[in-house]
C-alpha cells in the first residue's frame, strides 16, 4: 500500500506540519478504502452515512471515527480468519468486558516497526539493559494475549538483555532489593545505563513502595531511564499522583539526572506510542494525529479546550481502527510548534471520562453502541 508505506518511511517528529498532514490524508484515506472493500461492516456504516471512501480528505477532523468500545461487542475483521497470526485482548480495566482485535502479519509489522521507530526516537537507537517491572511469565506462541503481556513484549525488542525485578510467590510479587542492587552495581561497573519498564501501578505498588517502606536506596546507572504505561486508576485509590510517583522513584532509585517517562497508548492501535516529556505533556508522530471532541456534541474542539481524546492512525490492516474515540479525556497544548527540532501535535491526557464508555453515531451497528450516554454529558 503506496501511501501507508510512504507514511512509515518518515522519521517520527522531523516531518513539517503542511507535508505531515497531507502524508497522514493520504494515508487514511488508502486504508479506508481498503476497509471498505474487505470490511463489510465497516463499509455498511461508512456508506450510510452517504461518505465515499474514494473522496480526498480535506480535513482529519471529518473523517467518521468508532467508539473504541466497539471491539468490546463486534468483530470487526478485515481479513479472512486464516490471516490472523495474533488475537489481543485489552484490560479491561473499566468494563467486564475486554477489547479484542485481531493482527495479521501487515498490522502486525507495521506495529513493531512504528514502536521501534518511536523507542528509538526516545532512547536512542543503542540497545540497552531491560529491568521488567513484573514477574516472569510464560514465553508461549499463544494466539491469545493479555495487553500487559503483549505490551510487554513488543518493548522488550529493544533490550540487549532482560532482567525481572519481580518474584512471584503463592499469588503474590515480592521485590528482591538485594538482587536488584547487585545488578546495578554490575551494571554501574560496564557503565550501561538501565530502563526499568512495566506498569505504572506495578512500578509503584510492588517495586517503589516496598522499596521505600524498607528504606533501601539504590542507585542506577548513570544515564538510566524509567518506563511506565498503564491507566492511574489504581494509585487514584492510593492518592499517588505523577508528581508523587516521580519524587518516589526519583529517591529510591538515587537517579541523579531523572528520567522518567509515562508512555500512554492502548490496545486498539497498538504500536503508536505517547511518551510524555516528564510532566504530562506528549506529542503526537508523524504516523498518527489527535482531536479532541465535545462529550455532547462529539463536534472537534478548538485548542486548549478539554474533551474526549481521538486518535487517527492507517496502521491497522486486519481490522478498522483508523479513527477511534476513547473515554480518556484531554486537551491539545499546541500544534505544528517546533520544540527540540520535532514537529507534533503536543497534548495531555486528563484523565477518564466520568461514568462509563463513550459512544458514537451511526445506524448501521447496534443502536446501544452509538448512544452518548448521560455520563458524558455530565462530564461536559
Amino acid at each position: 500500500m503506496g501511501a501507508i508505506d510512504d507514511l512509515l518511511r518518515q522519521p517520527p517528529y522531523a516531518t513539517q506540519p503542511g507535508e505531515h498532514r497531507s502524508l497522514l490524508r493520504a494515508a487514511v484515506r488508502e486504508a479506508i478504502q481498503y476497509h471498505c472493500t474487505n470490511c463489510p461492516r465497516f463499509a455498511r456504516w461508512y456508506g450510510k452515512q452517504g461518505l465515499d471512501p474514494n473522496a480526498e480528505i480535506e480535513d482529519l477532523a471529518r473523517v467518521p471515527f468508532l467508539p473504541v468500545s466497539i471491539f468490546k461487542r463486534l468483530s470487526l475483521e478485515s481479513v479472512p480468519e486464516q490471516d490472523v497470526v495474533r488475537v489481543l485482548k485489552s484490560s479491561a480495566t473499566s468494563s467486564q468486558t475486554p477489547s479484542r482485535v485481531v493482527l495479521d502479519r501487515i498490522t502486525r509489522d507495521r506495529q513493531m516497526r512504528t514502536l521501534a521507530v518511536l523507542m528509538s526516537a526516545m532512547m536512542g537507537p543503542t540497545r540497552r539493559p531491560f529491568l521488567v517491572l513484573d514477574a516472569p511469565a510464560a514465553q508461549g506462541a499463544d494466539m491469545e494475549l493479555s495487553a500487559r503481556v503483549a505490551g510487554l513484549r513488543g518493548y522488550l525488542m529493544m533490550a540487549s538483555e532482560t532482567h525481572y525485578a519481580l518474584e512471584a510467590q503463592d499469588g503474590r510479587f515480592d521485590v528482591n532489593a538485594d538482587k536488584l542492587e547487585d545488578l546495578f552495581s554490575q551494571l554501574r561497573a560496564r557503565q550501561m545505563p538501565v530502563c526499568l519498564i512495566g506498569y505504572t501501578y506495578m512500578l509503584y505498588q510492588y517495586v517503589v513502595a516496598p522499596l521505600a517502606r524498607a528504606g533501601r536506596r539504590l542507585q542506577l546507572p548513570a544515564g538510566s531511564m524509567v518506563l511506565h504505561f498503564g491507566g492511574w486508576k489504581r494509585l487514584e485509590r492510593q492518592a499517588v499522583d505523577r508528581a508523587r510517583l516521580n519524587a518516589e522513584v526519583e529517591q529510591v532509585f538515587a537517579m541523579d539526572v531523572p528520567c522518567i517517562r509515562d508512555v500512554y497508548g492502548f490496545t486498539e492501535q497498538l504500536g503508536v506510542i505517547y511518551p510524555d516529556d516528564g510532566n504530562g505533556v506528549r506529542m503526537a508522530p508523524v504516523y498518527a494525529e489527535v482531536i479532541v471532541r465535545d462529550p455532547v456534541t462529539l463536534e472537534s474542539l478548538p485548542d486548549g479546550m478539554p474533551g474526549l481524546l481521538e486518535f487517527i492512525t492507517p496502521l491497522p490492516h486486519s481490522y478498522p481502527g483508523i479513527a477511534l474515540l476513547l473515554d480518556d479525556m484531554g486537551r491539545i497544548v499546541s500544534r505544528d510548534r517546533e520544540q527540540g527540532g520535532r514537529y507534533g501535535t503536543r497534548f495531555e491526557v486528563l484523565g477518564r471520562a466520568r461514568g462509563s464508555e463513550i459512544r458514537g453515531c451511526g445506524d448501521t451497528l447496534p443502536e446501544q453502541i452509538y448512544q452518548v450516554r448521560e455520563a458524558a454529558r455530565a462530564e461536559a
